[in-house]
């Protein structure tokens, strides 16, 4: 008789979400070129929220298990390597972590809505702190590489009804992505 749980994280299921995790680590960092102009600086996290759904479905489809969703937050926080994109990406998972241990560990609808609350602090941790907030710090790091004016202009952009249209733009972005996602697991994943 076996007493093992099988519902824990077993050393297969991290390795799986560390590496969904760090696909989307590898979508991150080869767009951020797109990070050139001011549009493009405020449009990333839209583009993200799109994209990033697929492998957050999958990991909260195929695991199933509590942790699995805080592990892929917390690397993909310390890959981000801002301490408030660290900070609210760690929170987004532990929120994922409370509405899918109440609504059902691969529950669709509990995965949806934690996946545009990941998104949404994700925005502000990425966008809307460093570049409305603390944007004359971040432009004066970026004076060698000659990203300095665009960020000031995005920074700019940001502190109007700008920010508010971002948040908009994320979440109805999210559900895109969410619904992708779920339908690429439905299709794929369905056993």
């Amino acid at each position: 008789m076996s007493t093992a749980n099988p519902n824990k994280l077993k050393v297969k299921d991290i390795i799986t979400v560390v590496l969904l995790a760090l696909i989307n680590v590898v979508i991150f960092f080869a767009s951020s070129v797109l990070y050139a102009t001011p549009i493009t600086i405020i449009l990333m996290p839209v583009f993200f929220a799109l994209l990033e759904g697929i492998v957050y479905f999958i990991i909260g489809a195929k695991v199933k298990k509590p942790g699995a969703i805080l592990i892929y937050s917390i690397v993909r926080a310390i890959m981000g390597g801002y301490l408030p994109y660290i900070i609210l990406f760690i929170l987004s998972g532990a929120i994922a972590e409370l509405l899918l241990w109440k609504m059902g560990y691969g529950n669709a609808k509990a995965l949806t809505v934690s996946y545009v609350i990941n998104q949404v602090l994700a925005a502000f941790g990425s966008t809307i702190i460093p570049y409305a907030i603390a944007a004359k710090a971040m432009a004066d790091q970026m004076v060698t590489d000659g990203r300095q004016d665009a960020i000031l202009a995005a920074s700019q952009m940001l502190q109007s009804w700008v920010s508010v249209a971002l948040v908009a733009g994320v979440i109805v972005a999210a559900f895109i992505g969410a619904a992708i996602g779920k339908g690429i697991v439905k299709k794929h994943l369905a056993a």
